[in-house]
């Protein structure tokens, strides 16, 4: 076991410690202590979370890319976060860190100063399964507590972690193909009224085009025609397009019939297929029935350029009428969306259930 002060080459300064094979309730004490050494330290550490941020990875999540995002989140939202990983060994090792920059003033607190502090626990599964006793003594009382779960598994931590938050987060974007009716019915299966799906934030600003486009009272006389609906979207966006497709579906009163990614053979000369492997950027392909009875087709694809970032276009065609849509904006920055859903204290997203319910009944069905 060891601590460790130093100050950094960027500005920061650090006083962590490490512990291996220890009880639950050192690592509050550890924590504490920490934070009261900097409250007395001659830069006048103040502490600025805004919420509790507790992060149950799943097992494909690697460890560099997880401290990458938790380093990004500092400046926007600094947290008291902990993070429950799971590991083989029969203990819970742990390990905390207060990380403080230095304002311009030389004092933390003002100019760009501010402190934040993390707790990284590792424990075998049966612990996990008790995830929520590990970290009720490490929250800081009267801080939201939000739930963050990257990956698309479930980690075992995640039940016995949600009844703490107020809010859970996760990203269906970081799925594909097949995988992504994996991530939608983990968000399913969740809370879903507590549910921030980064994906979902992604559309807020497509949401808005196509309602403003059907605010038109010609445009929502061919609404009750659609027979055919074709998305051009691919990457982490393509999830975000098949919620967009369920927003749709479940706001003009459709049934989801079915709807399925497309597996790419070796012979069909698709990119980046080859012996009955799903391609990079999966086409998916469905069908919905309206309230008068009639089949609406459903197609998800890939921009005809493949550069193209984000949802490029939408077009939803009634015989030979159509009402063609192109990307409102530049694609989102995947980042602010992430920071989005965490600043989001008001935890209801409207419109989210519904469109994942319509999804859902036809991954389901298909």
């Amino acid at each position: 076991m060891s601590a460790l002060t130093a100050e950094l080459p960027d500005g920061r300064e650090r006083s962590e410690w490490r512990g291996e094979d220890v009880p639950a309730s050192e690592v509050a004490e550890r924590l504490l202590a920490l934070n009261r050494e900097h409250a007395r330290h001659e830069h006048g550490h103040a502490a600025t979370r805004t919420l509790n941020l507790l992060v149950a990875p799943a097992d494909d999540v690697a460890p560099p890319a997880l401290a990458a995002q938790l380093a990004g989140l500092s400046n926007r939202h600094p947290s008291r976060t902990i993070v429950v990983r799971e590991h083989g060994a029969p203990r819970l090792d742990a390990y905390v860190a207060v990380d403080c920059t230095i304002g311009r003033s030389g004092r933390v607190g003002t100019g760009s100063g501010h402190c934040h502090d993390i707790a990284i626990l590792d424990a075998e599964p049966e612990r996990l399964t008790h995830a929520d006793s590990l970290v009720r003594p490490l929250r800081v009382a009267g801080l939201p507590t939000v739930l963050w779960l990257p990956g698309t598994r479930v980690s075992r931590a995640q039940a016995p972690l949600a009844a703490l938050a107020q809010a859970i987060v996760v990203d269906s974007g970081t799925a594909s193909g097949s995988a992504l009716q994996a991530a939608f019915t983990r968000a399913g299966a969740l809370d879903v009224a507590r549910v921030r799906d980064v994906a979902w934030l992604r559309l807020r600003r497509w949401r808005r085009h196509v309602a403003a486009r059907f605010e038109h009272p010609g445009a929502l006389a061919l609404l009750a025609r659609v027979d055919r609906v074709e998305l051009r979207s691919c990457g982490a966006q393509q999830a975000s397009a098949l919620l967009l497709a369920g927003w749709i579906a479940a706001r003009a009163g459709w049934t989801i019939e079915r709807l399925a990614p497309q597996v790419a053979r070796a012979d069909d000369g698709a990119r980046g297929a080859g012996n009955g492997t799903e391609t990079a950027c999966p086409a998916w392909s469905g069908s919905a029935r309206r309230l008068d009875g009639g089949r609406v087709e459903l197609a998800i694809g890939p921009p005809a350029d493949p550069r193209r970032v984000g949802i490029h276009a939408l077009a939803l065609h009634a015989g030979a009428a159509s009402i063609a849509l192109r990307a409102p904006v530049a694609a989102p920055d995947p980042a602010r969306a992430f920071a989005a859903a965490l600043g989001m204290f008001d935890t209801a997203t409207p419109g989210y259930a519904p469109a994942l319910a319509a999804l859902l009944a036809g991954m389901a069905a298909a």
